[in-house]
């Protein structure tokens, strides 16, 4: 991986995003570890990333693990049912 400070990748943009292929690139302030860019060559990759970084969605996930500590939770078999009801009734709605 190679690695630019954020004045050189400021300058080289263009050349960091076409040029790399897909190599992924540090970039650094101060010496210190700022960001990565990468290349998207999945858009199911981006997908992921975006809900890996969305406030909203850990919020949901963080919500949901306290609900299961404090015994709130309902059991997998309880899950897929309803799952499944779901899917039967929006069959039936689009049909």
């Amino acid at each position: 991986m190679k690695t630019f400070t954020i004045a050189e990748a400021k300058e080289n943009l263009y050349t960091l995003v076409y040029e790399q292929g897909n190599d992924a690139v540090l970039i650094v302030e101060n010496g210190q570890p700022l960001a990565i860019l990468s290349l998207v060559t999945d858009p199911d990759d981006m997908e992921r990333l975006k809900m890996a970084y969305s406030p909203e969605l850990q919020a949901i996930l963080a919500n949901s693990r306290q609900q299961i500590r404090e015994g709130k939770g309902i059991p997998a078999e309880e899950f897929w049912r309803l799952v499944e009801s779901d899917f039967a009734d929006e069959a039936v709605d689009s049909a």
